[in-house]
């Protein structure tokens, strides 16, 4: 057998899918070099400082089924147990009239624990949990997957109304951050099937007891010192060029730095912005033109240390909010975080006014007195809009250079913008470039 050779990796980009490709190249005995403009790590996923908390720019959540992210987190020596509250899931849904959706699975073999939970459900007709359970068995039947790709709206028009409005358009928002008007069915079947057909602990809910940055920047960080490679921060790169020999990587003073790879690991628009005015990649430019992006508001509300709600998260039905957090059940007592995904006129409002609204609607709901402070993080391109059709622009992690590859939540997968998504690119790109290298 011929043995592999170590080739040497520049990667642009210190988010999740570029910490994860460098972990995997170092692991498999390259070299590698990355790149971030910033002055931390992290890409979209940040911590910022509010009163005495250091909280995340938007509020993250990570499930059961997400393999590839808790393999990466085991490789960083990360302790899972200290660092993610493992919940089973419970969908609770309140609406400012105090009507509630109730779902909560149990350890029955998947997916008899969703079908059951369903035919329990209280505040359903019977009728309406039938039709749930009929359309879920038919979902298994087809395994998940259309022959054509069309929006969660058509996927639900023969599901009952309040099924939609309590339980699967909150759920479509969380994964996809995309209207069901707009999403596209296949990438939410995906999910679907991925948390609730495979084994019971898929669908729990994995909560962030620390910030991202503890969780998962910093130990990625002591990786790759450890394992020999090397991060350059604040180290923006305004063009890269490439031959039949080697790839490189060129900084706003003009420097130039060479390797037999180049992995670009930034956000689609970046990529797009570093290949604009070169001949290189035309096909990538003109997939990654068409991505569209969708906004991820947090607002961020700190009540007295003795507020909290029964469950770590909680839907909040016919409101402007849409899923509320309670950072208690991670050491953050009183905190709040309430998550909008999408587009919406919320995203005119003034910060003060947004988090007012906010305040008022927990106030109607729990009767909770006014926040004492609030923090609103707007991230308006905070993932791609995953419309109808979208894998016809999600590009793959090769490129046309044999020396230049992409990876991020952005490129073709069968997820939506997540974590999971970020960490499986960084290793599919990782790994193409291994078996590539003889």
């Amino acid at each position: 057998m011929t043995k592999k050779k170590s080739s040497s990796v520049i990667i642009i980009g210190g988010g999740w899918s570029g910490l994860t490709a460098a972990i995997e190249l170092l692991k498999n005995g390259h070299q590698v070099t990355l790149f971030e403009s910033a002055k931390q790590l992290g890409g979209r996923a940040r911590c910022v400082a509010f009163g005495k908390h250091r909280v995340d720019n938007g509020q993250h959540l990570l499930l059961g089924a997400y393999e590839k992210t808790l393999s990466t987190l085991n490789t960083c020596n990360v302790d899972l147990s200290s660092s993610l509250l493992r919940k089973q899931l419970r969908l609770l849904v309140i609406d400012r009239n105090k009507q509630t959706f109730n779902l909560k699975l149990g350890q029955l073999p998947a997916p008899l624990n969703i079908l059951v939970a369903f035919l329990n459900l209280k505040g359903i007709s019977l009728n309406a949990r039938i039709k749930t359970c009929l359309f879920l068995i038919k979902l298994r039947f087809i395994s998940f997957n259309l022959k054509q790709d069309t929006s969660v709206k058509i996927l639900l028009r023969n599901q009952p109304n309040l099924v939609i409005e309590r339980f699967w358009e909150p759920l479509c928002l969380a994964a996809l951050n995309t209207s069901i008007e707009d999403s596209s069915a296949n990438i939410f079947l995906n999910v679907l099937k991925d948390s609730f057909t495979t084994t019971p602990d898929a669908s729990d809910l994995l909560i962030p007891k620390v910030d991202l940055a503890s969780l998962f920047v910093h130990p990625a960080m002591q990786y790759i010192d450890q394992h020999g490679g090397n991060i350059a921060l604040g180290k923006k790169i305004v063009k890269v060029e490439t031959n039949n020999l080697s790839a490189m990587a060129i900084d706003v003073d003009g420097n130039n730095y060479n390797a037999d790879h180049l992995i670009l690991a930034g956000s689609p628009s970046s990529t797009l912005n570093l290949l604009n005015n070169s001949t290189l990649l035309e096909q990538t430019q003109k997939l990654l033109v068409q991505l569209e992006y969708e906004p991820i508001c947090t607002i961020y509300l700190q009540y007295p240390a003795s507020i909290s709600l029964p469950e770590p998260m909680v839907g909040l039905s016919n409101c402007t909010g849409q899923w509320i957090f309670d950072r208690s059940f991670c050491n953050q007592n009183g905190l709040m975080a309430v998550v909008i995904s999408a587009s919406g006129d919320h995203m005119l409002l003034d910060k003060m006014t947004l988090a007012q609204i906010i305040s008022d609607e927990l106030t109607d709901i729990f009767g909770w007195p006014d926040a004492e402070k609030s923090l609103v993080i707007r991230e308006k391109r905070a993932t791609f809009k995953a419309n109808v059709n979208i894998d016809q622009y999600r590009p793959d992690n090769a490129t046309s250079s044999d020396r230049i590859w992409l990876c991020g939540d952005y490129t073709a997968s069968r997820y939506p913008a997540t974590l999971e998504a970020a960490v499986q690119s960084g290793l599919q790109c990782s790994h193409r470039i291994i078996n590539s290298t003889y």
